[in-house]
């Protein structure tokens, strides 16, 4: 993922997050993820896009302390279930592998039965909830935790 992708990246997540991520997020986020950024934030930023050739989803995750953590995933709804988001997260699982990381944590929304069914194939576990966590509507938010 690179600078370049971000405007396809924000009307993916603007398309699938009802509180999406804005450009200077994904900027903040892509900026020096290998540098500074491990030494800013005591941890590693990776991110991935899936692409044929146009970008056609993407995922943001953060390493830290031998810990990761999903922050971002989406798909462009015309490859919902087209094998986009599992490329992405088996993209995930190899990577946290390869660092030897322990575990993966994400947050989603409750009412997102679709994203919990998927991180579910994947070996993700609910472990808490955070009521009324969403700003946009007090929705809460499901803790799910994948051994790795």
């Amino acid at each position: 993922m690179s600078g370049p992708d971000v405007p396809a990246m924000m009307a993916i997540e603007t398309q699938a997050n009802p509180s999406p991520w804005r450009a200077h997020d994904f900027d903040a986020f892509l900026a020096d993820p290998g540098q500074a950024g491990e030494a800013a934030a005591g941890g590693i930023r990776r991110a991935w896009v899936y692409a044929d050739p146009e970008v056609r989803g993407f995922l943001c995750a953060v390493a830290v302390a031998g810990e990761a953590e999903l922050q971002a995933i989406a798909v462009e709804r015309s490859r919902w279930g087209r094998g986009a988001g599992t490329a992405l997260m088996e993209s995930l699982l190899a990577w946290t592998r390869g660092q030897g990381i322990s575990d993966i944590h994400l947050e989603v929304r409750e009412g997102n039965q679709r994203a919990l069914d998927f991180y579910a194939r994947f070996g993700f576990t609910v472990v808490g909830k955070r009521p009324r966590y969403y700003q946009d509507n007090g929705e809460a938010a499901i803790l799910m935790k994948r051994n790795c």
